[in-house]
């Protein structure tokens, strides 16, 4: 259980808030529901997997507020080959999981992101959200709404429905 899931990785600032809804109840706030994201670094490298099995930079756990949400503090996600920009999301509303997701970013603003700072070094991601395998059938529902830009961070709203 934390917000702050940054670990000492360096890259953009992003304050990610993710509001759980009822899907069933027309969208109403969904409290105490459990948040969980993963996501890889600047260099496009996950805690837990290869040589950093024993790390859990990039991973947190958050329980959702009477509005419905979850706050985290991370970085701008990096990228690997085949994927478009991303967080791996997932809710468990009374202890099982209601929905498992991914959070997609605009291509124009990873491509700005990319071209910048930590992430300079690889460059832009060659994956589009039009292209990745997963989001291909439909980006639209799952991209964040982002404020801010690359030297000062980034505000990320994120809107994610279950049916408990």
């Amino acid at each position: 259980m934390r917000s702050d899931i940054r670990d000492g990785r360096d890259g953009v600032e992003l304050a990610l808030t993710i509001t759980v809804v009822d899907a069933d109840d027309d969208c109403a706030p969904v409290p105490s529901a459990t948040v969980s994201i993963w996501q890889c670094d600047a260099s496009g490298d996950y805690s837990q997997y290869g040589t950093e099995r024993n790390e859990s930079y990039l991973r947190g756990i958050q329980t959702t507020d009477a509005d419905g949400q979850a706050r985290f503090t991370t970085i701008y996600p990096g990228w690997y080959q085949g994927r478009a920009t991303h967080i791996h999301v997932e809710a468990f509303v009374d202890g099982r999981s209601a929905s498992v997701s991914q959070i997609a970013f605009p291509d124009e603003i990873s491509a700005a992101v990319h071209r910048s700072g930590v992430y300079a070094e690889r460059g832009e991601n060659p994956t589009r959200n039009a292209t990745d395998s997963v989001f291909r059938d439909g980006v639209s529902q799952q991209t964040a709404i982002l404020t801010g830009d690359p030297d000062r961070g980034y505000q990320a709203a994120f809107q994610l429905a279950v049916s408990p």
